[in-house]
């Protein structure tokens, strides 16, 4: 019986799900690694797939698809000897870029085959796992709006649809409570990473490890309109935390609460409406990465 499982969803990355997970499969056989394909049919899928493969012990499971697919696999091994590796087939493919994966399949392929296995922190948010960045405030909106174009994810269409958000909204008070202080701060919005990237690339948190027992938060001070579009565009290359309003922290746990609504997104998908308490699980879950440092 293989040791290895796919778990695929056959529609990612623009409907190539499938036809990337039969070249990964063909690749793997050279490696000769012994594997087996279990294709997604259903929403909850991924997650019976992955649950039952750490039933089985599995020694490895391969999530081949985007970041909504690695998280409902990896919330399904954390804290089993069931090893995570990751094909990124996605449109975003977050996860991936924030601990050096290849975003090439073939290279990706090779990291299997050659790779280290490591423990990387977990984060929680009421209760549920996340493993690169959840965000609150003027971000979620976009991030939703962006979810309504699943498909035509591109850089560009976060920026407009950031630019016009930005437009529309105004900043939040929010209340913080972290290390044991109370605090508020009148935001844009807050991001809270266990890994650096998000929105395809942006480096929103960049100083965000999963190896460092911390999670790490950027907090966008409530600044005009026209310095913080002036500001936006530095988040590509992570240097927008070197602006003046733009704060950072590290911690273990946070709780964060708003007058009003407020909702939070989480690995791209809605986790729900504030108040929300986010900590990390240290060295919760192994990940079969690159040789080297983590990106």
């Amino acid at each position: 019986m293989p040791n290895i499982r796919l778990i695929v969803n056959p529609v990612a990355g623009k409907g190539k799900g499938a036809a990337i997970a039969e070249q990964v499969s063909r690749v793997l056989t050279g490696y000769g690694l012994a594997h087996e394909i279990a294709y997604s049919s259903s929403p909850a899928g991924p997650t019976e797939l992955a649950r039952a493969a750490v039933r089985d012990r599995y020694a490895l499971v391969v999530a081949v698809g985007g970041d909504g697919l690695v998280n409902q696999v990896a919330s399904e091994l954390v804290g089993s000897e069931t090893v995570l590796a990751v094909i990124p087939a996605g449109v975003g493919n977050d996860f991936a870029r924030g601990i050096g994966i290849p975003l090439d399949w073939a290279r990706a392929c090779a990291v299997i085959a050659q790779g280290r296995v490591c423990r990387l922190d977990v984060g929680t948010v009421n209760a549920r796992y996340f493993f690169s960045v959840a965000v609150m405030g003027f971000a979620a909106e976009v991030n939703r709006r962006a979810n309504r174009f699943r498909r035509w994810r591109i850089n560009a269409l976060y920026t407009v649809m950031t630019v016009a958000t930005i437009l529309r909204e105004r900043p939040t008070r929010f209340t913080l409570f972290y290390d044991g202080c109370e605090r508020q701060c009148y935001s844009w919005m807050i991001a809270v990473a266990n890994t650096w990237s998000c929105a395809r690339g942006m480096a929103l948190v960049p100083s965000a490890r999963p190896d460092d027992g911390l999670l790490d938060a950027c907090i966008v001070g409530g600044m005009g309109r026209v310095e913080l579009l002036w500001t936006f565009p530095r988040v590509f290359w992570g240097r927008h935390i070197y602006h003046t309003g733009i704060e950072t922290l590290r911690c273990r746990e946070l709780t964060v609460s708003t007058q009003g609504q407020g909702e939070l997104y989480a690995d791209g998908e809605r986790i729900g409406m504030l108040p929300a308490v986010l900590s990390v699980v240290p060295r919760a879950l192994k990940v079969m990465l690159p040789t080297g440092n983590i990106a």
